[in-house]
């Protein structure tokens, strides 16, 4: 816990354009990493889940050699545009600021958990390269807004509980995986009993359909929303797994 508070006086503060934060915390100088990472919590789209899924996060980045930022992004209330738009403003935002922090702008990742992997994921599958992120983390991430796949309560607040298939169809993100999708690093418990682990592996099956460079980690358990938390069976492995995947990266 105390790398947890010496980080958070570490913290910088960031006002984004349109009423979100990022709360950024710099990557050490002796950076051998040179990327960032923007990290999207979950919650349903109803609350955000900011120390499991985001400042918790912040010494293991750190120690990785990333720039790290948490978005507070704005909650929808059934507008899919006010999340959205902030997910594309910290993009924008840490690209810019990358000379400045000694990042390359082209090594700006997103990590998103649940609802935030919802979030993560429609940056990652935009059609515009200004907010494209250059990878993506997904922690047991919901993809799909189909009902039949969805998680009931992040439909609920991002579209409404009667949004049209249409609308349903446009935020289905497994529906966009093109040859500009960034590479990707899933992981999920396979007995997750909120979101349904098919929002994962469908994910990963358009990955690999479009040829685009996919990890799919799955652990045999630990349910949903684990986030940072040591008590999950396999937190560890998990950390070694991540570490792992983001080294190959930047060999």
């Amino acid at each position: 816990m105390l790398s947890v508070i010496v980080v958070e006086k570490s913290i910088i503060r960031v006002q984004l354009p349109h009423g979100a934060v990022l709360h950024v915390l710099p990557a050490p100088k002796n950076n051998q990493t040179h990327g960032a990472v923007i990290l999207c919590p979950g919650g349903g789209y109803r609350y955000l889940s900011k120390w499991n899924e985001g400042y918790l996060w912040f010494p293991f980045f750190y120690c990785q050699g990333f720039t790290v930022a948490m978005l507070e992004y704005r909650l929808p209330n059934h507008d899919p545009q006010i999340p959205m738009t902030d997910a594309a403003d910290a993009v924008k935002l840490m690209r810019k600021l990358a000379e400045e922090w000694g990042y390359y702008e082209n090594n700006v990742g997103v990590m998103g958990f649940s609802a935030g992997g919802h979030l993560a994921s429609t940056l990652m599958v935009s059609d515009s390269a200004s907010v494209r992120p250059d990878f993506g983390i997904l922690f047991y991430p919901v993809i799909s807004m189909k009902k039949e796949m969805t998680h009931q309560g992040s439909h609920d607040h991002l579209l409404g509980k009667d949004a049209s298939e249409d609308l349903e169809n446009r935020y289905s993100n497994e529906l966009y995986v093109s040859d500009l999708t960034p590479p990707a690093y899933i992981a999920l418990s396979i007995d997750d009993p909120k979101v349904n682990p098919q929002n994962s592996i469908c994910f990963y099956d358009e990955m690999c359909a479009m040829h685009r460079p996919v990890t799919l980690q799955v652990y045999p358990s630990g349910g949903h929303g684990w986030g940072y938390l040591p008590s999950f069976n396999y937190h560890q492995q998990m950390l070694d797994d991540l570490s792992d995947w983001l080294r190959s990266r930047n060999r």
